[in-house]
């Protein structure tokens, strides 16, 4: 039976850790499990007893947002040999789907990125052109999702990665994944969603991609959502969403989008 590793890196809470209970009511667990990496080490309401006994200190766009996910990565092979695939969700990510559709929608002989330009590697990747060749190079959303292979792989080789992309310009944590998967051809081994911000499979509101709702400054935190773009996210391809802060209320009280990532 396929199951899927949902791998949370938090600051301290989940910001919406309610919905997520919902979210896994009534699932089988032979179906899932729950791994925390956390910076700071707060109660969590719910899902206290699924944070790492290992964790690191973190910064923003720096190798170690890399070496936290591989402690991530680590313990839920380790934990259960039954992980066949692995799901990076930030403190701020919602579902935009019920946990079975999301089961069935995902191939476990495939791993899921949202590409961004290659324009957009340099001049923050310069650096490491003395390790590795520029066609390889290519940035992605750290929120990915990876099969089982290419993690095994991934875990294997992370010091050739880490060592191409050890310097903040570069922000390793959307490079060293998806450019390891160009250097050893595996690129046809992933599906891409081509610097999207709906119908990746975590959407999120950059300025300056397609969007009905486009942010109009940088990176947008939801404090509300409207009703009409909650529905919109809904019907997206898009499996999850990200930077959903705590104040947005309006999800949670939403019989709507409570209803409809319902499993019941």
């Amino acid at each position: 039976m396929k199951k899927i590793a949902f791998c949370f890196l938090i600051y301290d809470i989940i910001n919406h850790e309610e919905i997520w209970k919902h979210f896994f009511s009534n699932i089988d667990k032979n179906k899932y499990n729950i791994y925390i990496h956390y910076k700071y080490n707060a109660p969590l309401k719910y899902f206290e007893k699924y944070k790492l006994e290992k964790t690191i200190k973190t910064e923003h766009a720096d190798i170690s947002l890399v070496k936290a996910q591989n402690i991530l990565l680590e313990t839920a092979l380790c934990h259960d040999n039954e992980n066949t695939l692995f799901i990076f969700l930030s403190n701020s990510c919602i579902p935009l789907k019920p946990f079975d559709y999301i089961y069935n929608t995902l191939n476990e002989n495939f791993s899921y990125f949202n590409i961004s330009p290659h324009i957009q590697c340099f001049p923050r990747c310069n650096k490491s052109l003395q390790y590795i060749s520029e066609k390889y190079i290519q940035k992605a959303s750290q929120w990915c999702i990876l099969n089982k292979n290419h993690t095994k792989l991934l875990l294997q080789n992370q010091d050739e990665y880490i060592t191409w992309f050890n310097y903040k310009e570069t922000v390793p944590d959307e490079h060293c994944y998806i450019t390891f998967f160009y250097k050893n051809n595996l690129q046809n081994e992933v599906i891409c969603t081509m610097n999207e911000s709906i119908n990746a499979t975590t959407f999120t509101n950059w300025e300056g991609t397609y969007y009905k709702y486009p942010s109009i400054r940088g990176l947008k935190n939801y404090q509300t959502i409207s009703y009409e773009e909650l529905i919109y996210l809904l019907h997206s391809k898009s499996l999850f969403g990200r930077k959903f802060n705590k104040e947005c209320i309006s999800l949670i009280n939403n019989e709507t989008y409570m209803k409809y990532i319902s499993n019941i």
